[in-house]
């Protein structure tokens, strides 16, 4: 038997197909799912180019196909029926799905800063949830946030409204640019402003491993951001957690100052909680539910998953 396992976010959308063995057999990846931020019409044609690439030339029948979508789940759906034979589809919360990636567990509080931000909390009879607003209204500490931080710093940085940053000739290097008003045209006139803006925070990580002070302030204001989320979250609940904290989204990944700052501000006033780096992208957070829905222990099959789908690992 053949599964899929699926995470379509804001920048990009993840296809796994494996067996019943936990065996890789094929993976399809494009750009994000989020219909607030693309066209349902391009989301499509990327859904069906990564569910081909998944499944390859044989087509396979697929028992299950777990997964999460922010954005047109229905459509995933559909696009997986044209393409092959499918049993069951099971659509999947996006804080849950990460959280099970990144623990093998269902209970927790998950920290998200991907291209937005959210915290997710989960316990055996409550599910909880706050953020994901979006770029205008939200998503503070998230990817878009940071990249949009890193943007302007730039600007002050060149017109003297702010410090000198690393960040400035490394934008004109990453963009290509002659001239800094380059970028007026390339952010305005993009088909996907959500993702170019999110992806400027790989300049903010170079910086930011460079000593740039400016760069490391944007990830202690990001850092500020999720802890008020994960504070704000806890506060509700008295404290409580059936389980770990684990951060999650790609925005972690750009400097470890970011996660010493935020356990900092947790602990200070919840010292009790445990706070985690996730062992998985939250793409593999359909594998773990099929493995859970089966009986299977987590101290069972998390090995044979990290021996399997190492390139998946959080890194």
């Amino acid at each position: 038997m053949q599964y899929l396992s699926a995470d379509g976010g804001g920048t990009k959308l993840i296809v796994i197909r494996y067996d019943e063995n936990m065996n890789l057999l094929g993976v399809g990846q494009a750009a994000g799912t989020n219909l607030n931020f693309r066209s349902l019409e391009d989301i499509t044609a990327d859904m069906e180019k990564a569910v081909a690439e998944a499944l390859g030339e044989e087509k396979p029948e697929i028992e299950a196909a777990d997964f999460v979508i922010v954005g047109p789940g229905d459509v995933f759906e559909r696009v997986i029926r044209e393409q092959t034979k499918l049993g069951q589809a099971n659509r999947l919360a996006e804080g849950q799905a990460a959280l099970m990636a990144g623990t093998g567990e269902k209970y927790g509080l998950l920290a998200l800063a991907g291209t937005g931000s959210d915290a997710f909390y989960y316990s055996p009879d409550c599910t909880d949830g706050i953020g994901g607003w979006g770029t205008v209204l939200g998503d503070e500490g998230g990817g878009f946030d940071v990249g949009t931080k890193t943007l302007r710093a730039a600007i002050y940085a060149e017109d003297g409204r702010g410090e000198k940053t690393e960040i400035l000739p490394l934008l004109m290097e990453e963009w290509k640019m002659t001239a800094l008003w380059d970028m007026v045209e390339k952010v305005y006139h993009t088909r996907d402003q959500r993702r170019l803006v999110a992806s400027v925070a790989k300049v903010t990580s170079k910086a930011a491993h460079m000593g740039d002070p400016v760069a490391l302030s944007i990830y202690r204001d990001a850092a500020w951001e999720i802890a008020r989320l994960t504070n704000t979250m806890l506060a509700r609940h008295d404290g409580y957690v059936a389980g770990k904290i684990c951060i999650s989204g790609g925005v972690w990944k750009g400097h470890p100052s970011m996660l010493e700052h935020f356990k900092k501000l947790v602990h200070k006033e919840y010292p009790h909680v445990e706070i985690v780096s996730p062992v998985f992208d939250p793409c593999m957070g359909g594998i773990v539910y099929r493995a859970l829905e089966m009986g299977q222990k987590k101290e069972d099959f998390f090995p044979v998953l990290l021996e399997k789908f190492g390139q998946f690992r959080y890194e």
